[in-house]
């Protein structure tokens, strides 16, 4: 898996370079945007030398020598890289003067993890402010932490394949969820992940999932732009068992009756490198994969930049949310672009059903190679439903196929704007 995922990155590095060249044309302070382009221009060269040199040098140095270029060639890439990262791993923005605070916003929770080079300058300085105008509450910011591209994209092949894979930003973005989560005094927890964001935030699910009640879990909504994770789960429990029904009551029952959980959503550019190893992979290609929430994919077509390049790929929080709510963001966007949730909805019923039948493909596969009969079946469509009260696995795959199927049929013909939950809680619509 590791090789097959560092092969994967390996092709999308020139869409993340250009994704870093187009950034410096956004509204951000420039001189942050050029500082740290070059700091991270000098710790790609830095690394590429000491990715070139390691074994060449391992093999005709002495092992003390080559100990001692070692530990000097990453001296030198972790004190480059604290001009990026600095010393705080969690940051508040509290948008005091930007907007009025109202007296719902001390009930609610706000976090966002960045993705991937992502200064925390940049951070502290012009993506909370712009998440906390956009939507009226104040922030947390938990920072992911940047040693330059190669390093970076090694970092993320290592967490994609192996998930229990320490890392700071994960023990920061479960410790500030698991808090809020048990505080009774907030009603909502509401989490923004962007890119590579997104592969703590899937640790951290897990690990609450384990250790947290269901129904403290319901007041966690997670958001995710162009998520880099390999999978996205959600192993809750079971529905609550009633009196004994037919099998088809059983079905209709546990269709309407969905396991208590979080609220999950995923938006993807088509031309998102990073969507493009983790969720659009997931969902469409990995069928078996668990991906748990609901996907929006925005098909952009690029248009011919001031350079004269017509490809342009997307991935940027700026794009996503220029797509999303660009009435709300004056000044950011171009002027007259409509939101990409006012159109009607395609719904891709084939592959909801396909993920369903993949997973009951693999039920039976376990249970076959099992000696130990799993009474829990996991339906992992883009629904995100968790069943478990049946007694055989074939009539958990039925009802996870009746909900898939249901939830496609109540999407059918909307718009964007009337499914997603996070249109509601930007200010102004």
């Amino acid at each position: 898996l590791l090789g097959e995922d560092l092969k994967e990155i390996w092709a999308i590095v020139p869409k993340i370079a250009a994704g870093w060249e187009r950034s410096r044309h956004n509204n951000c302070d420039i001189v942050i945007q050029l500082r740290d382009l070059f700091l991270q221009v000098v710790l790609s060269v830095v690394e590429v030398g000491i990715l070139a040199l390691a074994v060449p040098l391992w093999m005709m140095l002495p092992g003390v020598v080559f100990l001692a270029w070692l530990c000097s060639s990453m001296s030198c890439v972790l004190g480059l890289s604290w001009f990026l990262n600095g010393d705080d791993m969690v940051v508040n923005y509290d948008g005091s003067g930007s907007w009025t605070m109202e007296p719902e916003v001390e009930e609610e929770r706000w976090i966002f993890i960045g993705g991937m080079g992502t200064s925390i300058d940049r951070l502290t300085r012009d993506t909370l402010p712009l998440l906390s105008r956009l939507f009226g509450h104040p922030i947390t910011g938990v920072h992911s932490p940047t040693y330059g591209l190669p390093f970076d994209l090694l970092l993320l092949a290592l967490h994609r394949t192996f998930p229990s894979f320490p890392s700071q930003s994960k023990r920061a973005l479960y410790s500030e969820l698991r808090s809020s989560l048990l505080d009774r005094s907030i009603s909502r927890v509401v989490v923004l992940a962007q890119g590579t964001g997104t592969v703590p935030v899937s640790s951290a699910l897990s690990r609450l999932c384990a250790d947290i009640q269901a129904e403290k879990l319901a007041k966690l909504e997670i958001y995710t732009f162009g998520a880099a994770s390999r999978e996205f789960v959600v192993p809750l429990g079971e529905r609550k068992k009633g009196a004994p029904t037919s099998a088809s009551r059983h079905e209709e029952a546990a269709v309407e009756d969905r396991s208590g959980g979080p609220h999950i959503e995923h938006f993807a550019f088509v031309t998102d490198p990073f969507a493009q190893i983790g969720v659009l992979r997931a969902i469409y290609r990995d069928l078996d994969v668990r991906f748990c929430g609901d996907l929006f994919v925005m098909r952009n077509h690029p248009q011919p930049s001031s350079q004269g390049h017509l490809y342009r790929p997307t991935g940027q929080l700026s794009d996503y949310l220029c797509a999303l709510f660009p009435a709300s963001l004056l000044g950011c966007c171009d002027p007259g672009r409509a939101s990409i949730l006012d159109y009607v909805m395609s719904i891709d019923r084939d592959t909801a059903e396909k993920r369903e039948l993949a997973a009951m493909e693999s039920y039976a596969e376990t249970k076959r190679s099992s000696l130990r009969l799993r009474k829990n079946r996991r339906s992992w469509t883009g629904l995100g439903a968790t069943v478990g009260s049946c007694k055989n696995g074939v009539m958990d795959g039925v009802v996870g196929l009746q909900m898939a199927r249901k939830g496609c049929r109540d999407c059918d013909g909307l718009r964007g704007r009337d499914v997603s939950r996070l249109a509601a809680h930007v200010r102004g619509g």
